[in-house]
């Protein structure tokens, strides 16, 4: 009887420690896992700003009115002073002008020169009246002499030649490009990605080292100017700010790239 009873305390018996474990299972707390290393973002680098050496005049050349090139002064490469003949047109009109108003004038000259002469008792206006007609000569000859200038293409400041697109007995039309002119003596630098918001950081008169990278040699400069007007580069914008440079050394040319790292101030 005490072994049956045994017997079917068994089950029950065994249900209780199942229990038991499982309710002492559910009050342990389980092991705190591990803090989150925290996630930091990386700034992405700013493109560094670029620049290229330019001189600092430039002009393309071109006669106010057109005809053909009669001589050819100059060729590719030369350097040239200020006030130096470029180029002269072949202009007869103009030439014809000038002699007409020149001949007018001395008509009007002699006619002065009676009336200076042999005025006698002739009233003092007809002399007034040839000196008004000379004065109007002598302006018709100073016009025609400004027309006559405009064949001959001067050069507006000491300069080198660096492209020459035309040649003698060749035609030419009025504000028609002939050749271009700069000066490769005064080089600087100007930046070429300059964007909105790092220009507001930069002024005139700012420091700078730039990096001519064909070179491998770095060089301090100055911000001589901000233009004031942004370029639309590519739906960019950008702003051209200019550097000039404390040493040009004689292997620098007019194209090459450079980075630019300013001071701060």
């Amino acid at each position: 009887m005490k072994k049956q009873i045994w017997q079917g305390a068994l089950p029950l018996l065994s249900l209780l420690l199942l229990l038991t474990a499982w309710s002492t299972a559910a009050e342990t707390p389980a092991p705190a896992s591990e803090a989150a290393s925290p996630i930091i973002e990386e700034k992405p680098e700013k493109d560094p700003i670029e620049g290229i050496v330019v001189p600092a005049r430039q002009s393309s050349m071109s006669f106010l009115l057109g005809g053909n090139i009669a001589e050819v002064f100059i060729a590719e490469g030369d350097v040239v002073k200020e006030g130096q003949p470029l180029l002269r047109l072949s202009t007869p009109e103009l030439d014809s002008q000038l002699r007409a108003a020149e001949a007018a004038l001395a008509v009007q000259e002699a006619d002065l020169q009676y009336w200076r002469i042999h005025r006698g008792r002739k009233p003092p206006e007809r002399k007034w009246l040839a000196e008004d007609r000379v004065d109007a000569a002598q302006a018709s000859v100073e016009t025609a002499l400004a027309s006559q200038s405009q064949q001959i293409l001067l050069a507006p400041y000491a300069a080198t030649v660096i492209t020459l697109d035309t040649a003698a007995n060749e035609v030419v039309g009025a504000y028609e490009p002939t050749l271009l002119l700069a000066d490769l003596k005064n080089l600087r630098v100007e930046t070429t990605n300059l964007n909105e918001r790092d220009v507001v950081n930069l002024q005139v008169g700012q420091g700078a080292l730039v990096y001519v990278e064909a070179l491998d040699k770095e060089f301090h400069g100055t911000v001589s100017a901000i233009a004031p007007l942004a370029d639309d580069n590519n739906s960019n914008i950008t702003y051209t700010l200019t550097i000039e440079l404390d040493e040009l050394p004689d292997t620098l040319r007019w194209g090459m790239s450079t980075t630019i790292d300013f001071e701060s101030n």
